[in-house]
């Protein structure tokens, strides 16, 4: 396991990247980049989500959020109104221009993401799918502790009075 992490870090980053440029080539024609469709889709499913809800469902800070929604606004994708009884409060709500790219969002993401697990058959798939979710959850709570209570770190870089446990580890 000596180099574990290097390896698993590496791919995920691959993996993210290529997606990125994926998105970010077919959404170029449209003025939005890879990033803003996570945004657009969320509001698209949740008519009305607040700004704070999309920062929790995506585990984005709260400048992420906005600027992303800034830019689906600027292109007229999204409609920002101010929450009646809390003007703090900001809603997300689709316009009718976002239709047809919604749409295209979609079988965009159907396709990449079959050509990422075409090689799986479907039993291994739902394991390795539901090892991920498991992960992702896990680096969620993962990264909370440690923004709650950092660790210090010893001379020789390893983490003190961090304890990170991942499915199937013994330790």
């Amino acid at each position: 396991m000596k180099y574990e992490s290097n390896v698993l870090l590496t791919l995920i980053s691959i993996i993210q990247r290529n997606t990125n440029r994926y998105f970010g080539t077919l959404l170029e024609k449209h003025r939005i980049g890879s990033g803003q469709q996570f945004f657009l889709l969320c509001a698209y499913e949740n008519d009305g989500i607040t700004m704070y809800d999309l920062a929790k469902m995506g585990n984005y800070d709260k400048g992420t959020v906005t600027k992303a929604v800034q830019k689906l606004s600027d292109e007229g994708y999204v409609i920002v109104s101010v929450d009646e009884q809390d003007k703090r409060i900001r809603h997300l709500h689709i316009t009718e221009k976002a239709y047809p790219l919604i749409h295209s969002l979609y079988r965009m993401r159907d396709e990449w993401v079959s050509g990422l697990l075409s090689q799986l058959p479907e039993e291994p798939r739902e394991m390795f799918l539901s090892a991920v979710k498991n992960m992702a959850e896990l680096a969620c709570k993962n990264l909370d502790m440690f923004l709650n209570c950092p660790p210090s770190f010893e001379a020789e870089g390893t983490a003190s009075n961090l304890s990170i446990s991942l499915p199937g580890s013994h330790s």
